[in-house]
């Protein structure tokens, strides 16, 4: 852009931002006393001002107008500090741990905060100082403030192109914003640094809690801006949503969408809202952008469905999920889905309302869906499940809770009930060792699948006795659970397969083909206690038969005819062999402590294809014992 923006002052930006100069929320949110909160936090947080300008948070999607940056990263941080005490840090640390420790989390969060997106003024969104001759200087925020360069007249906002999150990758670059006694602070807690770390690289598979919270917050401060009148922006670029929703518009005027039709991609309930096939929609909203020539646009499906749901057109589940889980029933057919929820007023001409399916749309699988919830539970929940016993209630606990009050004083009343009501102990190694080892029934198939290949209890190698109380443990954990409670592994929202015959030819490759969606989709759980899908050095591992049970009973057939579709599924060799056989053995421990299970393992390109990014292994499965007690 050409605009000239002044040099400003921290004071003055903040005036300018309309922001709160005394930082007085953030003051009570940190808990931290006045001097060292002026020392670690305001002080850091003035610097990054006069460092970011009125510079934007993005060209043309959210905060895009002057100012947006500032705005932005301390929305952010108040969020993300409110989110972090709704937890107790470190996960599984004792109450001595909780609070000596809790500063130095609530710190972690905010440097996270503080530095997420200042890489981009670096990267992909460049302030140019003009001289007050004309002159234009380069200059980055490695350079010092813009206001301590001399004979500057203003400077001018410059949009570049970079790569895939280039500007996260920078953000560490700019560690010297945080005091040096407080980066010294922050290094001696190793696995504060590894989360916070993680974070600012990007890799959201090892930034653990930390993570969470602040994604968390930054997707809210997101969404809330974009659902706000659009700023004067700094670039003629149309966002993307804006062509995502005219192209929506453009279709389902055309009928080039098929609505409340058999094979069709979108159905309208009683109250107006249109479910769209999330898919499909997605796929072909890519594919249309292409063809436009506007390939910089996201390529990746999930990506499409957070961007309808961040600008509030994808209506959210209670949980948060985009993603709807619907059946839909006619008097001709029946069948399920899984879809994005639009209010269709907003994607139609007044005068040409959708009208309502003559059938059913109801939400399916609500039984499975508490099991999934309960699966992928968030950090903010699963670090409030310590067991409680009310003869054990110390003054350190008294100490914690007092540290969870909000400005106003009043305590978190409504979560503190919540947690009392789901209290429950933290997986110890050990736990989380034998609920992996559960979710497994040793299984062995050679390619005539014969009865005795099957493998029994005495083919465990000497680690019978392991696996045992490993099924014991896990046994009792789920002795409560209800019926579903077999399938939490996998969320209620994978797509299922239409039609589905177990002796049909093409069922494995359907089955492949749930797998790939799920796991794109982060519907399946990866990596997880009681996850049936694990990533392993060698490849991606399926737990047998349990993955091709859950496939079978998702899609109301009988489990026990999970040997027909391992087979066709072999029969696609997109496996990796074990000699003659299609069972790999893994051995998953800790401590002195192992249990032999078995799968089928599967290439990283046959799920994970052009280059997407593949999930860490899990530390836990290891093919060699010897590795796995050694970790």
């Amino acid at each position: 852009m050409t605009q000239l923006l002044p040099a400003l002052t921290p004071e003055q930006l903040f005036a300018q931002c309309k922001l709160d100069y005394s930082l007085s929320e953030l003051r009570t949110l940190t808990g931290l006393d006045t001097a060292i909160f002026d020392l670690l936090v305001r002080q850091p947080i003035l610097d990054f001002a006069e460092l970011v300008q009125l510079a934007p948070a993005s060209e043309s999607h959210h905060h895009a107008g002057p100012g947006g940056l500032l705005t932005h990263t301390l929305d952010v941080i108040t969020l993300a500090l409110k989110k972090r005490r709704g937890y107790q840090l470190p996960i599984a640390g004792s109450l001595t741990e909780i609070a000596n420790q809790r500063h130095l989390w609530t710190y972690a969060v905010f440097v996270g905060c503080l530095l997420h997106d200042i890489g981009k003024l670096s990267a992909n969104t460049r302030l140019v100082p003009v001289a007050k001759d004309g002159t234009e200087k380069s200059w980055t925020p490695h350079s010092g403030p813009i206001t301590q360069l001399k004979n500057i007249k203003g400077y001018r906002v410059e949009f570049r192109k970079t790569p895939y999150q280039y500007h996260a990758h920078l953000a560490l670059t700019h560690w010297s914003l945080v005091p040096q006694y407080a980066r010294t602070w922050l290094i001696e807690a190793s696995n504060i640094m590894a989360e916070l770390t993680a974070w600012l690289w990007g890799d959201k598979f090892e930034s653990g809690t930390i993570g969470e919270i602040i994604e968390s917050a930054d997707r809210e401060s997101t969404a809330k801006n974009l659902q706000l009148p659009i700023d004067k922006r700094f670039s003629n670029q149309i966002p993307v949503i804006d062509r995502y929703l005219k192209i929506i518009r453009q279709w389902i005027q055309d009928g080039a969408i098929k609505i409340n039709t058999n094979g069709g991609m979108g159905w309208v309930d009683e109250y107006g809202h249109l479910y769209l096939v999330c898919r499909s929609l997605a796929e072909k909203l890519i594919q249309e952008c292409n063809s436009q020539g506007l390939k910089s646009l996201p390529q990746d499906p999930v990506r499409v469905y957070d961007i309808l749901q961040e600008h509030g057109y994808a209506l959210s589940m209670e949980d948060g999920r985009a993603i709807w889980p619907i059946r839909v029933k006619t008097a001709s057919y029946e069948h399920k889905f899984t879809c994005l929820k639009f209010e269709g007023r907003k994607l139609t001409l007044p005068s040409r309302p959708l009208r309502a399916l003559e059938g059913v749309i109801s939400i399916w699988g609500n039984e499975i869906q508490e099991t999934a919830q309960v699966t992928q539970e968030p950090a903010e929940e699963s670090v409030k499940t310590y067991e409680q016993d009310s003869a054990a209630v110390t003054q350190d606990t008294a100490a914690i809770q007092e540290t969870e009050k909000t400005q106003d004083g009043s305590t978190h009343a409504a979560d503190t009930a919540e947690t009392e009501a789901n209290i429950a102990d933290m997986p110890s190694d050990d736990e989380i060792m034998a609920a992996i080892a559960a979710s497994e029934e040793p299984e062995i198939y050679s390619d005539t699948l014969e009865p005795s290949a099957e493998a029994s209890g005495s083919q465990q190698d000497g680690a019978e006795g392991m696996q045992e109380a490993g099924r014991n443990t896990a046994g009792q954990s789920q002795e409560n659970a209800s019926e579903p409670s077999e399938i939490g592994a996998v969320a209620s929202n994978v797509g299922l397969v239409r039609n589905l015959e177990y002796e049909a030819p093409d069922t494995g490759a359907k089955f492949l083909a749930w797998l790939q969606r799920g796991l794109l989709e982060k519907t399946i759980l990866i990596n997880n206690p009681t996850a049936e899908i694990h990533i392993v050095e060698d490849g991606v591992l399926m737990i047998a038969p349990a993955i091709f049970k859950t496939f079978l009973r998702l899609h109301n057939l009988p489990e026990d005819k999970h040997k027909n579709l391992s087979k066709r599924f072999g029969n696609l060799r997109k496996h990796i062999r074990n000699g003659d056989m299609n069972i790999h053995p893994y051995w998953v421990s800790s401590s002195n402590r192992a249990s032999k299970i078995n799968g089928w393992l599967l290439p990283f390109n046959v799920i994970y294809e052009n280059d997407y990014p593949v999930p860490k292994p899990n530390k836990y499965i290891k093919k060699n014992l010897g590795a796995t007690m050694n970790n």
